[in-house]
């Protein structure tokens, strides 16, 4: 695809990316101001509490979508640490609860578990795939884990979804379809491209197993530590 049609492409789909939130904060918002007194204050609370989840949700695709852009421009920087990847596991899957289906995600949480990566990039890859997870499996558990392995750390999201066909694999993290083309696991094909981007900033592997009718398994393979000569 030309740089051309290859950008407006991208538009689109980040305009489609912020419709949903932006249609959910507007329509709860504008109930809200017009029916006040028809609601309990428990109403009002969830009211509330879902504008705030969508507003977050949308605060992040901003980010991600400056991130894309320093990505393609060349001028994007990580500012890894020793991260807790419990709490970014925990703080990913929180993000997403305002998401049908999302009582389906159980979190393995690891205990003292460290990665090195920039806390606010692993952040969204793991929203990316957890999203990614809920989207395409209308039933079934939704497993979040990691564990350390050898001097790298596992993170895997496991679902019983819809799978991924044969034929969408080599592409599934190379960006959003031509208009008309199918749609990809990730919906406008976005997330899972600037998750594989995010990765391979921090010098990490993304595999993925699948299979039709029974669901995928995302792999991300991080350094477990700092290299040796940021000791």
């Amino acid at each position: 695809m030309d740089d051309a049609p290859r950008f407006a492409e991208m538009i689109s789909k980040i305009a489609h990316e912020l419709r949903s939130p932006l249609t959910s904060i507007k329509g709860f918002s504008a109930t809200l101001v017009k029916r006040w007194d028809r609601f309990t204050d428990e109403q009002r609370f969830q009211f509330v509490e879902t504008i705030n989840a969508d507003a977050d949700r949308m605060g992040r695709i901003v980010s991600e979508v400056l991130d894309l852009a320093r990505l393609e421009t060349g001028r994007f920087e990580l500012h890894p640490t020793l991260v807790d990847v419990g709490a970014v596991l925990a703080s990913g899957v929180q993000g997403h609860s305002a998401l049908p289906g999302a009582e389906r995600v159980a979190i393995d949480r690891p205990d003292g578990l460290k990665a090195w990566a920039d806390a606010e990039r692993l952040g969204h890859i793991v929203s990316n795939l957890v999203e990614n997870a809920i989207k395409f499996s209308d039933d079934g558990p939704i497993r979040v884990s990691a564990r350390r392995d050898g001097d790298r750390v596992r993170i895997e999201i496991a679902d019983e979804g819809l799978g991924i066909a044969d034929e969408q694999m080599p592409t599934l993290f190379s960006g959003p379809a031509p208009a008309g083309g199918a749609a990809t696991p990730s919906g406008t094909g976005l997330g899972l491209y600037l998750t594989r981007r995010l990765i391979d900033a921090h010098d990490g592997t993304i595999e993925v197993t699948s299979e039709l009718g029974k669901g995928s398994v995302f792999v991300v393979l991080l350094p477990a530590d700092a290299p040796a000569d940021d000791d």
